[in-house]
């Protein structure tokens, strides 16, 4: 029996384990690879997360590889590891009943998160407007390849167009080669990272107005903003164009993989101490006298003329050396040396087995696997592996309660209880719609994140990004930094004045990390200094520092010292190896885990051992992690009054985020296979040569249809004709011959005019972009304000590329840049901590503040 049409169905729903720290949210998930990652992240941290499928099942299923080479919709590996944790039903969203169903979950749930396909359920009255006329507590975070506006918002987008279209490719592998993709669908991961974020954002916001909202997220933003280090700010700076630099890093001299006895060593330098104990390290082993000079001493920039003869110098020294060897013995002299490593060498890791970080499972419907774990630890609340991915349809009668309804499946009907609107589903609905009792905040409220308080104790980019974005959303964040050991971006010299001597404030990437934040100048070897950040510590939500391992608790300064003073306080640690486990001092940089988590080793071409980027990816993937982790822990605290500390493992958030690649060799598989550009569930899938220097287009073909179409598009009559083509399995076996049939069609024309005639008859197609393209040329971003100006103390406006988390009721706004070191003591010593300018001079003369420059 159907309920009267229109009518809302309130289901009633089992309440939820406690003890986690997102107990009580409840998620609806509208199945699709865009935000798989997305639901992954709230279910391992205590959400009911309800994956919705339509009839026959999502697309993951059918995703390969599969579990032992055996396709089943169970066997997905994919499926597997991104699902795990959530429940399944099956709702026919095209009938009325379906319809009905979903408002009903609709209704009693905290966050939907929608993929593309889903975005297009506002045509049938399952639209945000629609749903949160019933739950006004409602934030639905909406996924798709250009965002839900603009000229190309109906435009088709997936992995490969989004990081084609988002910068990304341009700057990744080698330049000989075409630009490449990177493994494991990451920008689907980047999109539900931010997505992630930007809802439990939204959330926090709603105990104070009460009222939800709808979380717009565009792919191709996500990627521009987690590739900024290519973007905007430094093109603008140097008007050099990034491009692929195979393993060495333009901005990093000496930077790359470098030959041992037995394999490849990746190396990154980027303080002046690092190189001074390289270079003592190269004498001492292989003699040489030259590496000494004084001309290589400083920072990088002051190497990047000499890079090749460098690169000679360090082959020297890792030549006589194991992998192993040159691995341990440079981190001892604290020197970023990192393996490239492998699937298998990573699940036999030493460190990883230490934290226990893979987990061993064994599903009713596979033989035993070990899944990636935790990509964040937080003490009071950890993340839970949860139930194993459902099978199709599994948890429909425990979802829904009531009298049965139908759900047409596969030509046969499957009972489904459905909700007749119990006073239980009516509890379930007002909790979700009536928000827990506000915080505290200033009045009116300046953003989502308004009241808030971030102190940090950071350096470059993994640590600072989370108060960057945060700050962008309106809270209030204090970085304590030094002149005695200067930020990595404070040793900056424009790039047009090479004689002009360091300019601190004017680095565009200080400007991508720390715009909007305020600035003290403490020297936190100095006891006065300590007991000043442990006052600051008293008076703030959340405190976030990424000094290497153990650093903090030297200074009296480690969560428990902090804890004393402020127990309710969150606190989240990040660094390469995590605060435990025998490499946990270990130095590292982004591009270090690029190589040592495999991303490298999996990405790229079949004859590359070794492909990375140009802008340090694991940095924004950490602290994105970071970010949601925090706003969890504090939702947490919000609730029970319960502080804790997070400790992020930047290899473990990037193997999280490779997960369903890093299952194949523990699941009855082998080492992931390098397929540059090519896919094994579409075809073709690529990136194809265009007219012009460096021009290229990626091209998706995601079913049989869009065969037809571009077959006739690019005229290619036989290739129409064959009956081995009409099918994905047949075009699989001949991707070669119908990549080079595109490949001859592409290379007659221009770019832009390849992606809009493909995109016109539906077929996912983009530019490989650079910052150029990005920032002169596509309409999009233009239409979407994705570039930010910022006020800027020394330059007065600068641009940077936008923070993507496209929060529509509460956008946020970037805050000045430019600000020195010390720039806010007296605002800060003075309005938060009572302190008269005596005392403060007082400070400063005994050398625990120091002065403003």
């Amino acid at each position: 029996a159907s309920p009267p049409a229109g009518r809302l169905v309130v289901l009633a729903l089992e309440p939820l384990e406690r003890g986690t720290a997102l107990a009580g949210l409840r998620v609806l998930e509208l199945a699709g690879p865009e935000g798989a990652y997305c639901g992954r992240l709230f279910a391992g941290l205590g959400a009911d997360v309800i994956m919705v499928e339509p009839p026959g099942g999502a697309a993951g299923r059918r995703r390969p590889p599969f579990l032992g080479g055996r396709e089943g919709p169970e066997r997905s590996l994919f499926h597997l590891y991104m699902n795990r944790g959530k429940r399944g039903v099956v709702l026919d969203l095209e009938s009325d009943k379906g319809r009905d169903l979903f408002k009903g979950l609709a209704a009693a749930c905290d966050l939907v998160i929608e993929d593309p396909a889903a975005g297009r359920l506002a045509e049938t009255g399952l639209g945000y407007a629609e749903l949160s006329r019933d739950n006004p507590g409602l934030v639905v975070a909406s996924i798709s390849g250009f965002g839900r506006t603009g000229p190309r918002s109906a435009w088709r987008s997936n992995d490969l167009v989004a990081l084609a279209m988002g910068g990304a490719m341009h700057v990744t592998g080698h330049g000989e080669d075409p630009p490449v993709a990177l493994a494991g669908g990451q920008a689907y991961v980047m999109s539900s990272l931010t997505a992630a974020s930007a809802a439990m954002i939204a959330l926090f916001e709603r105990r104070r107005s009460g009222r939800g909202q709808q979380v717009d997220i565009s792919m191709q933003e996500a990627v521009a903003s987690f590739a900024h280090i290519c973007g905007a700010g430094k093109w603008l700076d140097d008007g050099i164009v990034p491009r692929r630099m195979g393993n060495s890093l333009f901005a990093s001299v000496p930077s790359g993989t470098y030959p041992c006895k037995d394999g490849l060593i990746y190396l990154m330098i980027n303080r002046p101490a690092h190189w001074q104990a390289l270079a003592g390290w190269i004498n001492e082993i292989a003699g040489n006298h030259e590496v000494l000079a004084s001309m290589f001493e400083g920072p990088s920039s002051n190497r990047i003329e000499h890079r090749e003869l460098l690169d000679i110098f360090i082959s020297e020294l890792t030549s006589r050396l194991t992998v192993d060897e040159v691995y341990h013995q440079g981190q001892r002299r604290h020197i970023a040396f990192t393996p490239v490593s492998t699937a298998a060498s990573l699940v036999d890791d030493v460190h990883l087995k230490a934290r226990g970080y893979f987990v061993a499972s064994r599903d009713e419907s596979a033989a035993e696997a070990f899944y990636p774990g935790a990509p964040y630890r937080l003490s009071r609340t950890p993340w839970r592996p949860g139930r194993r991915a459902p099978a199709l349809g599994e948890h429909n009668r425990e979802v829904f309660s009531g009298r049965p309804w139908l759900v047409e499946e596969k030509g046969r009907r499957l009972a489904v209880p459905a909700g007749g609107g119990q006073a239980g589903g009516a509890a379930a609905a007002a909790r979700a719609a009536t928000p827990p009792a506000a915080v505290p905040s200033p009045a009116p409220p300046q953003g989502a994140l308004a009241g808030l308080r971030v102190l940090e104790f950071t350096s470059a980019m993994a640590g600072p990004w989370i108060g960057r974005f945060m700050a962008w959303c309106g809270a209030e964040v204090i970085r304590v930094e030094s002149n005695k050991r200067p930020d990595v971006v404070r040793l900056y010299r424009p790039p047009g004045e090479p004689g002009a001597g360091f300019r601190p404030c004017s680095s565009p990437w200080f400007t991508d990390w720390n715009a909007g934040k305020k600035f003290l100048a403490l020297d936190l070897t100095h006891p006065g200094a300590v007991g000043l950040a442990k006052r600051l510590a008293g008076c703030s939500d959340l405190v976030v520092e990424n000094q290497s391992a153990g650093v903090m608790d030297k200074l009296g300064l480690g969560y428990e010292a902090l804890k004393a003073v402020k127990p309710d306080l969150v606190m989240v640690s990040t660094s390469g190896y995590g605060a435990t486990g025998p490499y946990s001092s270990y130095v590292t940089w982004g591009p270090n885990i690029e190589a040592l988590s495999g991303l490298a080793s999996f990405s790229g071409f079949p004859g590359r051992e070794c492909t990375l980027t140009q802008f340090a990816y694991p940095d924004p993937v950490s602290a994105l992690h970071g970010l949601f982790a925090s706003m969890c822990a504090i939702d947490h605290r919000l609730r029970t009054g319960e502080g804790q500390h997070i400790d992020i493992s930047q290899l473990e958030t990037m193997l999280s985020a490779l997960g369903p690649v890093l299952m194949e060799p523990t699941a009855g598989g082998r080492e992931p296979e390098r397929m540059g550009n090519s896919s094994l569930h579409c075809v073709p899938h690529g990136c194809y040569p265009c007219r012009g220097r460096d021009r290229w287009v990626a091209v998706s073909v995601g079913d049989d249809e869009q065969w037809r179409h571009l077959c006739g598009i690019i005229g290619e009559r036989e290739l129409a004709g064959d009956a081995r083509l009409a099918t994905l399995q047949g075009r699989l076996a001949e991707r070669d011959r119908i990549d080079a049939a595109v490949e001859r069609w592409t290379g007659e024309r221009e770019a832009q005019s390849v992606m809009e005639e493909l995109q016109a008859h539906g077929i996912a197609a983009g530019v490989v972009q650079n910052v150029e393209d990005q920032f002169t040329r596509d309409p999009q971003l233009k239409a979407r304000n994705f570039f930010e100006e910022i006020e800027h103390m020394e330059k007065g406006r600068v641009v940077a590329n936008g923070v993507p988390l496209g929060l529509t009721r509460t956008p946020g706004s970037s805050g000045r840049t430019g600000a020195a070191v010390g720039q806010d003591n007296e605002e800060i010593l003075t309005g938060l901590l009572g302190l008269t300018h005596e005392e403060i001079n007082d400070y400063i003369a005994s050398g625990a503040v120091e002065a403003a420059r």
